[in-house]
């Protein structure tokens, strides 16, 4: 497997907000978003060669239960169904990070996954696949990186269809977060314009920022 870095830090963002968590950054990633602030684990040479009991063994070493698979991108690596089966086995509360091109893994019992929408801004819309989406349960998250209100709009579009398709399956949704691209839209208009939507208030999306981003510098790795 390529690892870019392991770190402890806090959760940033999502349904963990704030907890002490050891982050698993994978090398490598099948889209290539404008925004993408993370691109040293996406181009060049910069990661380890690890095996995924190597993984496990660093990840141990932290003595804490949470840990984020993130990147690049998790879920196109060959290994990562064994690490995830190796981690899950081993008791850990495991959030995965993904980029909304894979569905959500099956048969790993402690697992949540933060699963992105990728908005116009990233010019990745188009290699979205809502069916990957549909495969997200109650614990899980669907989160918005959004710069405009074209990709605020886009997202209540999406929004309303998850809640037509999860009530006609009598499914309860994911949580949803909508995160502004740091440095971009003023939090308060983003805040309002969640406020003045129908589809957005009544599904209880929430707005969030990056907290690792305002705690440290937004340019910080190993964070």
């Amino acid at each position: 497997m390529k690892i870019s870095e392991i770190f402890l830090s806090i959760e940033g963002e999502g349904i963990r907000t704030g907890a002490p968590a050891v982050f698993i950054r994978l090398f490598g990633c099948n889209l290539r978003c404008k925004y993408c602030d993370s691109m040293y684990a996406v181009k060049g040479s910069d990661y380890t060669e690890m095996t995924p009991k190597e993984v496990m063994e660093k990840v141990q070493s932290f003595n804490t239960k949470y840990i984020t698979l993130t990147g690049g991108e998790p879920l196109i690596h060959k290994d990562v169904k064994v690490l995830l089966k190796m981690l899950d086995d081993s008791g850990f509360e495991i959030n995965i990070e993904t980029n909304g091109t894979q569905p959500k893994p099956k048969g790993i019992k402690h697992l949540i996954c933060t699963m992105d929408w990728k908005s116009p801004s990233s010019g990745m819309t188009a290699k979205m696949r809502l069916e990957n989406m549909m495969t997200l349960g109650q614990k899980d998250v669907l989160k918005f990186v959004v710069g405009t209100v074209e990709d605020l709009e886009d997202a209540a579009k999406v929004v309303a269809t998850m809640e037509n398709h999860f009530n006609h399956h009598q499914k309860r949704l994911p949580t949803f977060y909508v995160s502004p691209i740091f440095g971009t839209m003023k939090y308060e208009d983003t805040v309002n314009w969640i406020l003045g939507n129908e589809v957005m208030h009544r599904n209880n999306v929430r707005f969030q920022v990056q907290l690792h981003k305002i705690i440290w510098d937004p340019e910080a790795r190993g964070v």
